[in-house]
C-alpha cells in the first residue's frame, strides 16, 4: 500500500487584489493580463488532470470562469476541488512566490496534534495553527465557495498581524513540546517569522497593505 503525502505551501498576498477577481469587474489592463495568465494556468492544470484520468465533473477552466463571474453553483459532486484549484490559481497570480513548509502523510492529523500540544503548553486558541491552515478562502469574498469533499486541495488565509504574536508564543513553549513535533514547529516558526518581519519592515512600500495575509495551500 502506497501512502500519499500532502504538501503544505504558503505565500504572502494582500486579500484586496485577490478579491478583485471574485468577481472580476472593471479590470485594469494589468488585471486583464493577469486574468489571461490565470486562464492559461487553469487550462494547463486541467490537462494534467485529464492525463491522470481525474474527473471532478467540472473543469478547472469552467470553475475559474464561474468564480470570476461571482458564482460557484455547480452541482457536480467534486466541484469543490475544481473551485478550490481555480481559486488557488487566482491567489497564486496575486501573491509572492510559493514556498513549501513541509510534506505530511496526514497534515490534518499532524496539526491537530500540534494544536493539542501548544494548547496544553498555554498557547491561546486564536494562535493555534490548524485553524489558519484550514480556514478556507478569505471571509471577505462575497459568495460561498464549496469545500472539496475529500479535503484536497485545501486553502487557508491568516492575517500577517497575527504571525508575530504566534512566533513569540510558539518560541516560548517549543522546549516543552514533544520531540516528535518540535522540528516541524521550528519550521513553522521560521516561516511565520520571515513573513512577519517582511510585513512589519515593509510598511509604506508600494506592496504593503494593512490586511496583508499568509495564504496556505495543501495539495496531494
Amino acid at each position: 500500500m502506497i501512502l500519499m503525502s500532502k504538501v503544505v505551501n504558503f505565500s504572502m498576498a494582500n486579500p484586496g487584489p485577490v478579491r478583485r477577481f471574485l468577481p472580476a469587474r472593471d479590470l485594469s489592463a494589468e488585471e486583464s493580463r493577469l486574468l489571461g495568465l490565470m486562464r492559461e494556468a487553469a487550462r494547463s492544470h486541467q490537462e494534467d488532470l485529464d492525463a491522470q484520468d481525474v474527473d471532478w465533473g467540472l473543469s478547472v477552466q469552467d470553475a475559474l470562469e464561474h468564480l470570476i463571474t461571482g458564482r460557484s453553483d455547480s452541482t457536480a459532486d467534486y466541484a469543490g476541488s475544481a473551485y478550490y484549484t481555480a481559486l488557488q490559481i487566482i491567489i497564486d497570480h496575486n501573491a509572492s512566490d510559493s514556498e513549501t513548509l513541509g510534506s505530511y502523510s496526514s497534515p490534518v492529523t499532524f496539526f491537530s496534534a500540534l494544536d493539542e500540544a501548544l494548547s496544553a503548553a498555554g498557547v491561546s486558541a486564536d494562535l493555534l495553527p490548524h485553524q489558519y491552515l484550514y480556514s478556507g478562502p478569505p471571509a471577505e469574498i462575497g459568495f460561498y465557495i464549496p469545500r472539496p469533499l475529500d479535503g484536497s486541495p485545501e486553502i487557508g488565509c491568516w492575517p500577517l498581524a497575527k504571525a508575530g504574536p504566534a512566533v513569540e508564543a510558539y518560541r516560548a513553549v517549543v522546549d516543552r513540546i514533544d520531540a516528535d513535533l518540535r522540528y516541524d514547529l521550528g519550521e513553522l516558526i521560521k516561516a511565520l517569522e520571515v513573513w512577519s518581519s517582511e510585513w512589519i519592515e515593509g510598511r509604506g512600500a508600494w506592496w504593503w497593505a494593512e490586511d496583508g495575509a499568509i495564504f496556505w495551500s495543501i495539495t496531494g
